[in-house]
């Protein structure tokens, strides 16, 4: 006949410590490292952000040369027109 398999263990109190500092420094380390990824991805996302502003920065600072340019060109046009009028 089959018997039911019967497990004995003896656990001391050092052990039942130690697995719990074990449990403990597993733990911590998990927080650690969940916190290390977080930042690390938010630093990539924050300079991601800081590139993105300056490249739309700059774009601006050129339409706005750009712009500049073409009013001087178009003066120019314009006053080299009247002076032949005149």
């Amino acid at each position: 006949m089959n018997r039911p398999t019967r497990l004995r263990m003896n656990v001391s109190t050092r052990s039942l410590s130690q697995v719990a500092g074990l449990v403990s420094n597993s733990v911590i380390l998990a927080a650690n490292a969940y916190l290390l990824g977080s930042g690390l991805a938010l630093r990539f996302r924050e300079r991601k952000r800081e590139r993105t502003s300056q490249t739309l920065e700059m774009g601006a600072q050129i339409a706005n040369a750009v712009a500049g340019l073409t009013k001087v060109v178009v003066e120019t046009i314009e006053n080299g027109q009247r002076r032949q009028v005149l």
